[in-house]
């Protein structure tokens, strides 16, 4: 059995009701700081907590709306609800949950709803108020109107059968190694089936020990020197004799006195739990829940006892697995998480901020967190392109390289690396900081644009896009047009806005369908290419932003050669044949085409693909506006800036304040 869904409702940050739909064995919460991810977390705990403790719903737990006066609030509810799934061939469960089974329909398989209603009330006796709290089995399908007998209360031997085992962000692992109820090493060793012959034999070899102590000549000096002072200083008959020895020693307390230590440590003694660093204490507190989990199964296997020797399911919940852990240890630590879930009595929860942690976990198997304008808590899922579409590795794959897109208030979608350089350094002449504000350059503005936005427009991440118009490249011009809104229509933008005219007519589909093979006419391409700044899409014209940099900044990008260095560029007065074929090489190549002529750039721009070919084809585009750039000072670059990027920033300063 595992988990399938989670629907929280009135919890701390959670207002209305929220669903998370559970996908994997693996699930990760993942999104900015308190945007929910703990809360969601800690939903499972007061579910399924072992303890009172754990269980236990205090006043602040419930929701208060950004709106809310609390001190006309008299009465709050919450809900928490978990709905399990089950596996046809685990008969265990299934015999053990069967009677309280529901269905949604009879083509689809059954599942059991658990849910904890609580309730504060405002109190004249105690000044937090009254908390009443009860866990119940629901016993109609999810979307059925509930009737007063469609709850039954949830019977306290059940809770045996799902645990949950919390793993905090701050670890004390000294804390799970003592021999004390709720700790992990209590609940591994209460598996143990110790023999009453057993206890006493223990208990027998521990006296022995003390009989050998007290035959030593000085120990018993020393005794008698304690006895005979304290018997000078008192003369109460109760605490007469005194006896130095191990103090209790019985089979129980000896537990107590467990401890775990590590060797060779360099010091020539070996180390205790406390004496590790942060990172090791982390890894050695994940290191006892594999521990609990396997013994768990392997104790199983001799004496089964459903709820006694195991649970049925043991939940793992942990808190910023990465805290305090080198990032190399990373991976490491996600494969055993990773194998922990792949087993069938136990299902993994984590929660993180981390793009180290979320680029090792499959975008199936992450919840994303945000808080929405009433600082409540949203929660969205990763959706792919259908496997069998070519888009699916692609888009998988681009996730997996940039998951601080996740971590985002602003995702600029860019074509590639020259884009991340030039919008990195105009971030200091704009004045916009986007590490300050969250925001996030991601390189995938490719041929699969539409499902990077379909992405972000699910996670309500706001997105603005800057694009190459490629004109007089295969695919550019009217191409690069009818490509953008065709993919703003497969992300659901409305056509009669979209395709509207200026004449009140709308582009038809056949019109919209032979758009690339319009002749170009540079002023209607521009129109539309203006009109689409409206759906935060941004075209470097007219070719790249390679080009367009080299346009606004011609004498800084040539003067960056080496010495000696340079295009090989005839004198067009005296070599005008080589001049000429020199510059028509230069236009087919920045083209990217042997039949290129470069009809719709002037003469000027034509000469400039000659720097174009030099600069960014016969070396790296990056390198090239690192170098440039960097000798660039903030007046030289704002007093000639292309006025794309004033839009651009224009827009990402416009939805920010939108966002905050």
């Amino acid at each position: 059995m595992n988990i399938s869904k989670i629907i929280i409702k009135g919890f701390r940050s959670f207002g209305p009701e929220v669903s998370i739909p559970i996908r994997e064995k693996l699930t990760a919460y993942i999104g900015y700081n308190s945007s929910g991810k703990t809360t969601a977390l800690e939903a499972l705990r007061k579910v399924f907590g072992q303890t009172l403790a754990e269980r236990e719903i205090k006043r602040e737990d419930f929701h208060i709306g950004s709106e809310e006066d609390p001190s006309n609030t008299n009465e709050k509810h919450l809900t928490i609800e978990v709905q399990f799934q089950f596996n046809e061939s685990d008969s265990d469960s299934i015999a053990h949950f069967f009677s309280d089974m529901v269905v949604d329909a009879a083509e689809l398989p059954p599942y059991i709803r658990i849910r904890l209603e609580a309730t504060w009330k405002e109190s004249e006796i105690h000044q937090d108020g009254d908390v009443e709290n009860k866990l119940y089995f629901i016993t109609v399908p999810e979307g059925v109107t509930e009737a007063e007998d469609s709850k039954r209360m949830f019977p306290n031997h059940l809770r045996q059968l799902i645990q949950i085992l919390y793993v905090p962000a701050i670890r004390k692992p000294a804390d799970q190694i003592k021999y004390a109820s709720g700790s992990m090493l209590y609940r591994v060793l209460r598996k143990i089936k110790w023999g009453i012959d057993f206890k006493k034999d223990f208990e027998s070899k521990i006296k022995e020990v003390g009989v050998l102590f007290q035959g030593l000549e000085e120990f018993n000096t020393i005794q008698e020197s304690i006895t005979k002072f304290w018997a000078e200083f008192h003369k109460d008959p109760r605490f007469k004799d005194t006896n130095l020895g191990f103090g209790q020693s019985d089979f129980e307390s000896v537990l107590k006195r467990i401890e775990v230590s590590f060797s060779p440590s360099g010091v020539h003694r070996p180390f205790g739990v406390d004496e590790l660093g942060e990172g090791y204490r982390s890894l050695f507190y994940l290191t006892l829940v594999c521990a609990l989990l396997e013994v768990e199964q392997s104790l199983a296997k001799d004496t089964d006892e459903i709820g006694i020797t195991r649970p049925l399911l043991t939940l793992l919940a942990i808190e910023e697995p990465e805290n305090h852990i080198a990032p190399q240890l990373l991976g490491r630590v996600t494969a055993i998480i990773s194998k922990i879930s792949k087993a069938n009595n136990a299902q993994v929860f984590l929660s993180s901020h981390t793009p180290a942690i979320v680029k090792r976990i499959p975008p199936e198997s992450i919840c994303h967190f945000r808080i929405g304008e009433k600082y409540q808590t949203e929660v969205n899922v990763i959706i792919l392109p259908d496997e069998k579409d070519e888009a699916y590795k692609f888009v998988k794959e681009a996730i997996h390289n940039f998951p601080e897109i996740y971590f985002a208030k602003l995702v600029v979608i860019g074509e590639g690396d020259s884009e991340e350089v030039v919008i990195n350094r105009l971030t200091d002449i704009l004045e916009i900081d986007f590490d300050d504000n969250l925001i996030t350059f991601a390189p995938l503005g490719h041929r699969f644009v539409n499902h990077i936005w379909r992405l972000l427009r699910n996670l309500r991440i706001p997105f603005v896009t800057i694009l190459d118009l490629d004109l007089e490249r295969h695919g550019g011009g009217w191409g690069r047009i009818k490509y953008v809104l065709e993919q703003l229509i497969l992300i659901g933008a409305p056509k009669e806005k979209l395709l509207g005219l200026s004449d009140g007519t709308i582009l038809g589909d056949s019109d919209l369908e032979k758009m690339h093979t319009w002749k170009i006419d540079l002023k209607g391409i521009q129109d539309w290419a203006d009109f689409l700044t409206g759906y935060n899409v941004f075209f470097s014209s007219s070719l790249d932003i390679d080009f367009l940099m080299l346009q606004y900044y011609p004498d800084f990008y040539k003067s960056e050669i080496p010495k000696n260095g340079g295009p090989r560029i005839p004198d067009k007065a005296t070599e005008l044949d080589k001049f000429n074929a020199r510059l028509e090489a230069a236009v087919q190549a920045t083209l990217k085409s042997d039949k290129a002529i470069a009809v719709h750039y002037t003469e000027d721009e034509k000469e400039l693909m000659i720097w174009y070919h030099y600069l960014f084809l016969g070396r790296g585009k990056p390198t090239t506006h690192i170098l440039t750039l960097s000798k660039m000072s903030k007046e030289d670059i704002k007093k000639n800036l292309p006025p794309v990027f004033n839009k651009l920033f224009g827009r990402i300063k416009l939805k920010l304040k939108k966002n905050l």
